[in-house]
């Protein structure tokens, strides 16, 4: 009887159908790559063997994702600062899997790159924090975020890596400071 049930209840189970995923970007050409990543097919690459011990599935049960199509679900929400729903959708995956794929990816570039260093003792932290909210009146701040572009000459080796989303030749550079303006950590 109990084998009966079983065989009914598989009958009626929907069968899993599973969208087609972006799994390499071959077959883009460079300018489009950096168009929808930031980063060039080289830097993609490295980024991926940086971050595949974390990203790689731990098992081959129910169509796991592959490590690359998490780095290019990551740098495509964090590059272009779209919705979770649009990134899903271009990169074949359910909206939770992709909020689930940047949290992860964001994690593993974080402990990998270690080129990100915020104070931690204590003491440096609540000083910070003083300082920032007697400047600006804003509680728990310990850092001010700004990036730009800067524009250069065209470099004679990897030209296009160069070329900004503005369509001009420019280096993108991010930095953190405290409420002194002082750098933290500049990142380019």
């Amino acid at each position: 009887m109990a084998a009966v049930i079983l065989q009914r209840q598989r009958q009626r189970r929907k069968r899993r159908n599973f969208k087609e995923r972006v799994v390499t970007i071959d077959h883009l050409t460079e300018q489009e790559v950096v168009s929808r990543y930031r980063l060039d097919k080289a830097s993609i690459a490295e980024l991926e063997g940086l971050c595949r011990e974390d990203l790689s599935p731990k098992t081959d049960r129910s169509c796991p994702l592959q490590s690359m199509t998490k780095v290019l679900i990551g740098l495509r929400f964090l590059a272009k600062g779209d919705f979770l729903s649009e990134v899903a959708d271009l990169h074949g995956v359910s909206k939770a899997t992709a909020a689930t794929v940047v949290d992860e990816f964001i994690n593993s570039v974080n402990l990998r790159l270690r080129n990100i260093r915020f104070p931690t003792d204590r003491i440096e932290l609540n000083e910070i924090k003083r300082k920032f909210y007697q400047k600006c009146r804003i509680p728990n701040i310990i850092g001010a975020v700004d990036g730009t572009l800067i524009p250069i000459q065209a470099p004679t080796e990897d030209e296009a890596a160069y070329v900004c989303r503005k369509n001009y030749h420019a280096l993108n550079v991010q930095a953190v400071c405290d409420p002194d303006a002082s750098v933290i950590k500049r990142l380019h």
